[in-house]
C-alpha cells in the first residue's frame, strides 16, 4: 500500500503531513482538527481527506468558503493523484506519494482496542511480572509534530528492546502497553519516556501491581497522574435510592465492634465507602496483608482484596479486628467465606444496578475535571447523558472516571457531547431513528456555531449562513440554553 501525504503551504510555513490510514484526516480551523489551519478564510471543518482503495479521496464538507482542486470549484468528493493541488481560505495542499522509507508508517490502534490489550496484558502477567502502561499527552501540537513526537517515542521504546503496544487514547493523546520487563529495566524505560517525548509533551507512566492489579485500575491511574489529580476517590456521590440504604446502614454499623465487610466487584467504589467509614470517625487505618501480622497497636485495620487471602490468614484478620478495634474488609465475591454472626455484610452493588448513581458520579467527575483543567464552563450534554445512563459500566466507577477525565480532555466545546465520549458507548447506546439522527445532528451544528461565537446569536446565524430568527426558533426547538457559569 502507497503512503500519501500532502504538503501544507501556509503563509507561516511548509509542512508535510501524512495521510492516516483508516480514518479521515479532517482539515480545518476548529481546535482539534487532524490538521488545524490558522487561516479566517479557513472554515470550522472544510474538508475530509480519506485513503479509499489505495488513493486519496477529498470530500467539501459543506462550508462557506469553497474548496478548489487544481483551480476547479470541488463540491462533491473526488479521487486525486501526486501533484493535485487543493486551495481553501489562503493555503494551499499538494498531494504527494511517498516512496518506501525505512521506518514504516506507524499502526496505532484505537482506544477500545488498546483497552482490550491492556486487560489481556494483565490477565497474563497476573502479578507474576510488572506490567508498564505510559500515557503521553501532544495537546496543543499541529498533526505534524504530533507525528513526529509519536515516532519518537514509538522507536525509543523499542530501541531498548521492549515489544509494546501502541494505540490513540484521543486525538492528541496515545497510550503505551509494555510487558514483558523486569521490574529494574521497566523502572528505567518509564522514567525515560518524557525526556524522550520532549518539554512540549505531558507524560504519565503506572505500574502493575503497584498502580492497580486491573486495566481500568491502570487506566485511571495514569490519567489522574496525567491531570495531576489524586487517585483516590475520597467522597462518595449517591443518588440512586439502593445506595442511599446502604448509606444510611454503613454509618449505622461502622460503630460496632464486629468486622464491617463490603462486598462489590472490583471499581464499584469501595475503597471510597471504607474510607469514609473511617474518616467519620476519625481514625487512620493500617492496610492488613495476608503476609504480615495485624498490627496491635493500630486503631483500626484495612483489608482489601481478601478474595485471594488464605483461610487462617483471613481468620487472623478477623480475630483482630475483633478485638475493640475497627475492621473493613473488601471482598469481591467471597460472602461464603465470613461468618453472618460474627460479621457485617454489606453489599455494594454493581453500577449498572444503580442508574441514577451513574450521572451522579459523572457529574462529581466532571467537576473533578474542570479544576484540573481550567475549564470552569464544561458540562454534560443531553446526547452524552443518555449514553451514559444506558451503559452497563462493566468497570464499574473506575471506568466511569477515566471516561469522564478523558472526555473533558477531548471536548471541543464548552458542552462535553457524546463525539468526547469513546466509541464503545455509542455503539452500546441507544439506537436512533433517521429523524433523532438529523435532529441530533441539526444540534450538534448549533452548538458548535454557538460556541465558536461565545453564544452570539447573531454572529452564529452568520456562520452558518441562515436567518438570525430561524437560529432563535431551533434553538426554542432543541431546547438550547446558553449555558450559565460554574463557580
Amino acid at each position: 500500500m502507497s503512503r500519501w501525504a500532502v504538503l501544507v503551504v501556509s503563509q507561516q510555513r511548509v509542512t508535510p503531513v501524512d495521510l492516516p490510514i483508516g480514518r479521515p484526516l479532517i482539515v480545518g480551523r476548529a481546535r482539534g482538527s487532524g490538521l488545524e489551519l490558522k487561516d479566517p478564510r479557513v472554515d470550522e471543518r472544510h474538508l475530509s481527506l480519506r485513503i479509499v482503495n489505495d488513493r486519496p479521496v477529498l470530500a467539501p464538507l459543506g462550508g462557506t468558503s469553497g474548496v478548489l482542486v487544481n483551480d476547479v470549484p470541488c463540491e462533491a468528493p473526488v479521487e486525486l493523484t501526486a501533484g493535485d493541488e487543493i486551495a481553501l481560505g489562503d493555503s494551499k495542499l499538494v498531494v504527494m506519494r511517498l516512496g518506501v522509507e525505512l521506518a514504516p508508517a506507524l499502526r496505532l490502534a484505537n482506544e477500545d482496542e488498546l483497552s482490550a490489550r491492556l486487560d489481556e496484558e494483565v490477565r497474563r502477567t497476573a502479578g507474576a511480572r510488572p506490567l508498564g502502561f505510559v500515557l503521553v499527552s501532544t495537546a496543543g501540537l499541529n498533526v505534524a509534530a504530533r507525528q513526529a513526537l509519536t515516532r519518537r517515542v514509538v522507536d525509543a521504546v523499542s530501541a531498548s528492546g521492549a515489544i509494546a503496544s501502541w494505540g490513540e487514547v484521543a486525538d492528541d493523546l496515545i497510550g503505551g502497553v509494555v510487558p514483558e520487563l523486569g521490574q529494574a529495566q521497566l523502572r528505567e524505560l518509564l522514567a525515560s519516556i518524557p525526556v524522550v517525548a520532549g518539554p512540549r509533551a505531558s507524560t504519565a507512566s503506572v505500574m502493575a501491581p503497584e498502580d492497580g492489579t486491573s486495566g481500568d485500575a491502570l487506566m485511571e491511574a495514569a490519567f489522574c497522574r496525567l491531570l495531576q489529580i489524586p487517585s483516590a476517590v475520597e467522597e462518595p456521590t449517591v443518588a440512586d435510592p439502593a445506595m442511599v440504604r446502604v448509606s444510611a446502614l454503613l454509618d449505622e454499623l461502622g460503630d460496632r465492634s464486629a468486622p464491617l465487610v463490603l462486598v462489590g466487584p472490583p471499581g464499584s467504589g469501595r475503597g471510597t465507602f471504607a474510607r469514609s467509614v473511617f474518616r467519620a470517625r476519625g481514625v487512620e487505618p493500617v492496610l492488613a496483608t495476608p503476609e504480615t501480622r495485624p498490627d496491635g497497636r493500630a486503631a483500626a485495620l484495612l483489608g482489601r482484596d481478601v478474595d485471594r487471602w488464605s483461610t487462617e490468614s483471613l481468620e487472623a484478620l478477623l480475630e483482630a479486628g475483633r478485638d475493640k478495634r475497627r475492621l473493613v474488609v473488601l471482598t469481591a465475591t467471597s460472602r461464603a467465606r465470613f461468618d453472618p454472626t460474627n460479621t457485617n455484610l454489606i453489599e455494594l452493588p454493581a453500577l449498572a444496578d444503580r442508574p441514577l448513581d451513574s450521572l451522579a458520579i459523572a457529574d462529581a467527575f466532571l467537576r473533578e475535571a474542570r479544576a484540573a483543567l481550567n475549564r470552569p464552563r464544561l458540562a454534560l450534554g443531553s446526547d452524552a447523558k443518555r449514553l451514559l445512563a444506558a451503559y452497563a459500566w462493566p468497570g464499574q466507577v473506575r471506568e466511569l472516571r477515566t471516561v469522564m477525565l478523558r472526555a473533558a480532555r477531548a471536548a471541543v466545546r464548552d458542552e462535553v457531547g457524546s463525539d468526547a465520549l469513546p466509541t464503545r458507548l455509542s455503539l452500546a447506546g441507544p439506537k436512533s431513528n433517521l429523524r433523532g439522527a438529523l435532529k441530533e445532528a441539526e444540534r450538534d451544528l448549533l452548538l458548535e456555531a454557538l460556541a465558536r461565537t461565545r453564544w452570539n446569536v447573531t454572529a452564529a446565524a452568520s456562520r452558518l449562513g441562515l436567518p438570525r430568527r430561524t437560529v432563535v426558533y431551533r434553538m426554542a426547538r432543541l431546547g438550547l440554553r446558553r449555558p450559565t457559569r460554574h463557580r
